[in-house]
């Protein structure tokens, strides 16, 4: 049997895998999340992740990755930065390389869990993602670039597991819904299951008018701003993180402050259009 993940390597060389992240900052039944808090020079040691995940740097992003196949290569997630995995890759260790703290949350999907080497490698492709993966009109994937090590060291199929896609949300125009003060830049959906992951905007003074219920679990991680649901007095600062249950009937809401919220649904926004959108897409 073929060691894609590194898995038998890893052991033959004694290494002992560490944790993911710093931290768990928040965990239930369908998300753990981690802070990812890697000061100059410090490395996370090598690991490897059993579930999909997406990553949102907060600051710094100048990293290498070094898989234990002795590949290295550079990566560049400036804060606000979004990168999505959805397939296992080979046991790795990240070294902040700038002089500055590199932070982020890493956003682990518990619904799939991965068995070594029956799990599938990244199924997106960087030089030409899938339809269902990428927004329409996102900035190109940036290629999987191969580091100092020589190809060889490498198991014939481990490089496919640096298909990845990297979108720089600031090179995105947001873009305006029906609601009035809302906007949204589109980072990832499945157009099958309707899941999505994506940057929302409400403009200070505005919010969501009625009271609702999603069709799916939504998630929500507050970057910029005061979001207030107004019933219960719930309000989303900077570093806050928000899950509201499938069916879980919530809002009106307000935003006190313009803010941005990081929206993540596992599954389709809405059993039915809402009264305040007046288009199917901005519903979804």
């Amino acid at each position: 049997m073929s060691d894609v993940h590194g898995l038998k390597k890893a052991k033959e060389l004694g290494i002992r895998l560490r944790e993911i992240g710093s931290r768990v900052v928040l965990e239930n039944e369908h998300v753990r999340i981690w802070e990812v808090k890697v000061e100059p020079g410090e490395t996370v040691d090598f690991h490897i992740h059993y579930h999909p995940y997406a990553v949102v740097s907060i600051d710094g992003g100048e990293n290498e990755v070094e898989t234990i196949f002795g590949d290295t290569r550079s990566t560049f997630e400036p804060p606000g930065a979004t990168v999505f995995i959805d397939g296992m890759r080979p046991v790795h260790k990240l070294t902040n390389k700038s002089n500055v703290t590199y932070l982020s949350r890493l956003v682990e999907l518990k619904h799939i869990t991965w068995t070594p080497e029956e799990a599938p490698l990244p199924s997106t492709d960087a030089a030409t993602p899938a339809a269902s993966s990428t927004p329409a009109g996102a900035p190109s994937a940036l290629p999987a670039e191969a580091g100092s090590a020589s190809a060889s060291a490498l198991p014939a199929d481990a490089m496919a597991a640096f298909k990845e896609i990297l979108i720089q949300t600031a090179d995105m125009d947001w873009a305006a819904k029906s609601l009035a003060g809302l906007s949204q830049k589109m980072l990832w959906r499945n157009e099958e299951t309707g899941a999505s992951i994506g940057l929302v905007r409400f403009e200070k003074g505005a919010g969501v008018p009625e009271a609702h219920a999603h069709a799916s679990n939504q998630f929500m991680f507050c970057l910029e701003g005061r979001y207030r649901y107004i019933p219960t007095g719930t309000t989303l600062t900077p570093g806050c993180f928000y899950w509201n249950p499938k069916g879980s009937v919530h809002g009106p809401t307000i935003a006190e402050e313009t803010s941005v919220l990081l929206e993540i649904y596992d599954g389709p926004h809405y059993p039915v259009r809402p009264s305040w959108y007046t288009n199917d897409d901005d519903a979804r």
